[in-house]
């Protein structure tokens, strides 16, 4: 074991002693001043440095090889840069770069496992940095409506949980996603476990069609990959505030300090939410509603030498939201009395969650290692009689969930070096994980219960009981080689397997009686498995512009309906998609102009819906086929100094092949083929623009700016038959301020007009969505 041991150590350790390159240069803007504290990193490395007083950079003891530099500096542009390093050479590279007000970052992104520029990976795909997460404001999952093309967001219940994505048509009607969310390269299994505020909050990555081959299951729609903020050299932080309307309060505090320069670094952000009451109870003759949350994000970064990196991730979440799910019976009824209930409940919704996660990287000459281990602990539960179902002032039926999730996984990975001059460039690994749940729900059916049902002796109470444990694993490897010059060829695969078990019973309880056995218990288990490959050819036409086509296939996982009378019924199958893409992608005058084009075609296979074919008992079938065609625009300009304008747009055919529902008018199931899926909008837009004014000679960099937006969401259906819908509609938001480099004070509005419109509808419970809101943000840099 020691020669083992010794062997391992000299294994990462022996190419450190070849290492002999340097890289030097300077950074300074257009009109040749020096800019300070500028970081210049190495992509896919641990290696950088920060600019002195002179805006002199310097990288030693680099291999030979290839590398991209990334440049950045607060209130410039960002910039890439591609090289070759021969062995000893001492490269001498200088950078000017210009406001931010005059031309487009060069992004990159890590969706390919990887740091690469986003307009150089060929694929559809939307990034948004911290500066754009904060123009826009969004705080958490909602406000992420149209921010990129054919994406989605479905407001479930009016609290922090409860919402889910939707991608190209393609999205979950259990709590199984369809689109798999990722936090610091951490998978969230549950839409009710996925952190949905916005803590600290680095960038957002928006993964369009299925990214099965690296992200797995449950990525079969697209994924959203979120990355906080990293520690690193440079101190930093920020204290913001903000009031609004409804009692609006929400205070951060964000802080990063190195601990050991060039060693050891720290970061922590804090978040504290309180909103006032949006809905009037008309029972109590008070306000109904309630949002109050803390989250918060903490990071320790430890570079034990310059080929390993450490990384550990701490993240929290409490809400309390009272008067969750403020739901109504009819479509007429939520618009006839907007944000009013009448109910006996309070609807009190709680939910802790703890994600953390350790993360290792290895950057060797021979290849680069990732380890990344997590663990996920959340509880949702309600108090008292939970969420009142009779939507009426009767004490009649109400339900209080109580649920709990514990979840350990594992991913390793293993790539080609950062430096390698070879034509192909690989990844592979293995993941597995482990996930435990817990639920109580007791249903309460009050003493007016009997209005409904005379037979049933009610008051009474049952409390179903269960206890799942599933665990998989997963295979995967893509490669990307370059048949000639500008021609590359990607091809990846991926295995998933997995196997689920639930062990259920159910109580029945009269009081003053103790509970007794209403269904013994029963104990269920399947098993499933998927290979989800992917090829794309891309062409580089220039320096500038990409042009590519791809096919992938995703898959979403299955499950068990623990209520079938039929075993045969138990398991419901996984689904599969099949998706084409033909994508276009442009940087363009001197990157003052980005232009992207795409053109899909998704095929949806065996979709998951709850349906009932004999009219009585609700299951989740495979019993749908959808197909959607389409094409999505992203375009940002700099058509002036100081004026930005971001627009994207996206125009969808979306039909179902295959429909098979039961119809009670028929008292048959009948095939809804040619129907439109559920809260897919066939267009979707969204206009940014904004205008900065910077006060020329200030020493503060005084400035001031105003922003407007406008959102456009096409028609959508509530159901499946079509027969519900919401109308087209718009919605304007606007915000106007003045900054400097220590100080910012804000004033914004959303939803200007105070559309309404319904955010949720499903099964004779509707919801609208957000009023009109307004206020003011303070933020303090230092």
């Amino acid at each position: 074991m020691k020669s083992f041991y010794t062997l391992f150590i000299l294994l990462f350790t022996i190419p450190a002693f070849a290492q002999s390159g340097k890289i030097r240069g300077t950074v300074t803007t257009t009109g040749g001043e020096a800019i300070i504290k500028t970081t210049v990193k190495l992509l896919n490395t641990n290696y950088g440095d920060l600019t002195d007083s002179q805006g002199k950079f310097s990288i030693n003891n680099l291999i030979d090889g290839n590398y991209t530099l990334s440049v950045s500096a607060l209130g410039y542009a960002s910039q890439l840069k591609s090289f070759e390093l021969k062995k000893g050479q001492t490269l001498i590279l200088d950078f000017k770069l210009a406001e931010s007000n005059q031309q487009l970052n060069e992004v990159t992104v890590s969706s390919e496992k990887r740091q690469e520029a986003i307009q150089k990976i060929p694929a559809a795909i939307t990034s948004l940095d911290a500066k754009q997460i904060k123009e826009y404001r969004l705080w958490d999952i909602t406000n992420l409506t149209a921010i990129a093309p054919s994406l989605f967001v479905v407001e479930h219940g009016n609290s922090t949980s409860s919402n889910f994505f939707n991608i190209r048509g393609v999205m979950g009607f259990s709590n199984e996603q369809a689109v798999a969310t990722y936090v610091d390269g951490v998978y969230q299994f549950d839409y009710f476990s996925a952190p949905p505020l916005f803590n600290d909050v680095q960038s957002i990555e928006i993964l369009r069609g299925p990214q099965g081959t690296l992200y797995g299951r449950n990525a079969f729609g697209g994924v959203v990959n979120i990355t906080t903020k990293q520690p690193g050299n440079t101190p930093s932080g920020y204290a913001e505030m903000t009031f609004g309307n409804y009692g609006q309060q929400r205070y951060t505090v964000s802080l990063s300090e190195p601990i050991i320069k060039d060693k050891l670094f720290a970061s922590g952000s804090f978040t504290y939410n309180h909103r006032g009451s949006i809905y009037y109870n008309e029972f109590t003759k008070s306000g109904f509603d309630r949002r109050e949350d803390y989250s918060g994000n903490f990071n320790l970064r430890y570079l034990p030498s310059a080929k390993w990196s450490l990384a550990l991730n701490v993240k929290t979440e409490n809400d309390n939201d009272k008067g969750s799910f403020p739901w109504v019976g009819s479509i007429d009824e939520v618009f006839s009395k907007p944000y009013q209930v009448n109910t006996n409940n309070t609807n009190v919704e709680r939910r802790n969650n703890f994600n953390t996660s350790l993360a290792a990287n290895y950057y060797g000459r021979s290849f680069n290692f990732t380890s990344v281990s997590s663990y996920i602990n959340w509880h949702e539960y309600y108090e008292g009689r939970g969420v009142d179902y009779d939507f009426s002032p009767l004490d009649a039926l109400s339900t209080a969930p109580d649920q709990r999730q514990h979840i350990f996984a594992q991913e390793i990975r293993f790539s080609s070096p950062s430096a390698s001059s070879s034509k192909l460039k690989w990844v592979g690994g293995a993941y597995g994980f482990t996930q435990n749940l817990h639920m109580i729900t007791p249903t309460f059916y009050g003493p007016d219960y009997v209005q409904f049902d005379p037979t049933s002796a009610a008051p009474f109470t049952t409390i179903g009981n269960s206890h799942g444990n599933n665990k998989g694993y997963a295979f995967f490897g893509q490669a990307i080689y370059s048949l000639a010059k500008k021609l590359d060829f990607t091809a990846g695969i991926r295995y998933d397997y997995e196997n689920r078990g639930l062990s259920q019973y159910t109580d029945y309880q009269k009081d003053p009686d103790p509970a007794t056995v209403l269904t013994p218990n029963a104990d269920y288990r399947a098993s499933f498995h998927a290979v989800t490959p992917k090829f794309v050819l891309s062409y580089k036409i220039q320096d500038n512009m990409l042009l590519y086509g791809s096919y992938a296939r995703g898959f979403r996982a299955g499950g068990l309906n623990t209520n079938a009378t039929d075993p045969a019924q138990v398991p419901y199958q996984p689904e599969h998609s099949d998706n084409y893409e033909i994508g276009w992608k442009n940087m363009l005058f001197n990157n003052k102009l980005k232009f992207n084009l795409t053109a899909f075609y998704l095929e949806q296979h065996n979709q998951q819906i709850s349906t009932a074919m004999d009219g009585i008992n609700a299951l989740i079938l495979n019993v749908g086929e959808m197909h959607n065609k389409g094409v999505e625009l992203e375009v940002t300009a700099l058509p002036v100094k100081g004026l930005q304008i971001d627009w994207n747009a996206s125009y969808s055919h979306a039909r179902y092949a295959s429909l098979l529902l039961y119809s009670a008018d028929a008292k048959a199931v009948v095939n809804y083929k040619g129907d439109q899926p559920i809260n897919t909008p066939p267009i979707s837009s969204m206009l940014a623009a904004q205008y900065t004014y910077d006060f020329a000679g200030s020493k503060q960099k005084l400035a001031a700016f105003v922003r407007g937006e406008y959102r456009y969401i096409d028609k959508y259906y509530f159901d499946f038959v079509n027969g519900l819908s919401q109308p087209a509609y718009s919605l304007l938001n606007a915000k106007a301020g003045i900054s400097n480099q220590h100080f910012e004070l804000n004033f914004w509005a959303r939803n200007i007009t105070d559309k309404k419109y319904v955010a949720y509808g499903s099964f004779g419970t509707f919801l609208l969505g957000s009023p009109r809101t307004y206020g003011t943000t303070l933020i303090a840099k230092f």
